[in-house]
């Protein structure tokens, strides 16, 4: 598991891990169907708080301990991505190699594994620049992201 689990918090169970993973497949099939919406995504205004809070940590780590120590850029990427989608906006790739402080030509090259991968669209696109195209999270990502977050962060009250 890569999300660190607070100590007052039981891992979630290796049983419960396995039907997030027979549940992400079913969702990779339907998806890989038709374009259908995230059914997982619901509003996403809970999450957003624990969301900043972790990508903020992640941030001071890089500060506080070298930002090449613990590279993750296609982590980083699609934790930008569905932030932005949580707040009803999107970002280019040029906003994501800022934001992130990752060359742009790596920021290309993340987007394109998960693009190929179907966890990433083209929102929108510039007629003069590949650089200006605006991604979003995909249906299948969004559903991931969202049962990543609630094994992650969720307690079990």
């Amino acid at each position: 598991m890569t999300a660190h689990i607070p100590p007052d918090r039981s891992v979630p169970s290796q049983e419960a891990v396995d039907l997030v993973v027979a549940l992400q497949r079913c969702l990779t099939n339907f998806h890989a169907n038709k374009e259908e919406p995230a059914i997982l995504d619901g509003e996403g205004g809970e999450q957003q708080d624990a969301l900043a809070r972790y990508i903020e940590a992640r941030r001071v780590r890089s500060t506080l301990f070298g930002q090449n120590l613990f590279s993750d850029p296609a982590w980083d990427i699609l934790l930008m991505l569905y932030q932005a989608e949580l707040e009803g906006r999107s970002l280019t790739l040029e906003q994501l190699s800022e934001t992130l402080r990752l060359s742009l030509s790596t920021v290309v090259g993340q987007v394109g594994v998960m693009e190929r991968r179907g966890l990433l669209v083209e929102h929108r696109s510039s007629p003069n620049s590949r650089r200006r195209t605006a991604q979003r999270p995909s249906p299948l990502a969004m559903d991931a992201m969202a049962s990543w977050f609630s094994l992650a962060f969720s307690g079990d009250d």
